[in-house]
């Protein structure tokens, strides 16, 4: 790591504010979001925020390993919406008792009823669909798509027996679903 890391973090020491620091320029998916509480010559301390905008502990990375840092993004306005908004994010939602023994039906009916959103995963494993059931006909489904940051993504429809699995109301579509209607 350089001098100037170093010393973009020791500025940020103490200030609150929300940074990402990514600790393997081959995986940019490997990165640590918090703030800096403490910096050393070899490394840094971060109070650790979740995905889902929650304190999370503390993390202490060595300054070598740094390769990235990242502030005022998308990302870190995502998080800091979260965190100042704990409290009002989640909200559970139950599953019907009661199954017409369909239960990939019952939940996309369930979704648009109590418009929670889903994710739907078809054939292909590596490509999914995230967001509210739009239109429910007797052979496709119409979903309006939702962005990691809750933003519009236009709608997608597909074939009601393509879907293999769905993901209903977890706290990963609970943070799109906030940020949507919040946005």
């Amino acid at each position: 790591m350089t001098d100037t890391l170093k010393n973009i973090l020791d500025d940020l020491c103490g200030k609150n504010e929300l940074i990402s620091v990514y600790v393997d320029p081959d995986d940019w998916g490997r990165f640590s979001v918090g703030y800096v509480d403490k910096v050393t010559e070899t490394h840094v301390r971060l109070r650790a925020i979740s995905p889902f905008g929650e304190d999370a502990g503390f993390e202490i990375r060595p300054l070598s390993e740094i390769s990235k840092i990242e502030r005022d993004g998308k990302y870190e306005a995502k998080i800091e919406n979260l965190r100042h908004n704990r409290g009002h994010v989640f909200t559970e939602i139950n599953p019907d008792s009661q199954s017409s023994g369909n239960l990939i039906e019952d939940t996309l009916k369930q979704s648009h009823r109590d418009r929670a959103v889903i994710v739907l995963w078809g054939h292909d494993p590596d490509d999914s669909l995230t967001g509210y059931v739009e239109a429910l006909g007797t052979e496709i489904v119409s979903i309006r798509l939702i962005n990691e940051f809750g933003e519009n993504d236009g709608v997608a429809t597909m074939k009601l027996d393509e879907i293999t699995s769905i993901d209903f109301n977890t706290r990963d579509e609970q943070v799109r679903k906030f940020l949507f209607d919040a946005g």
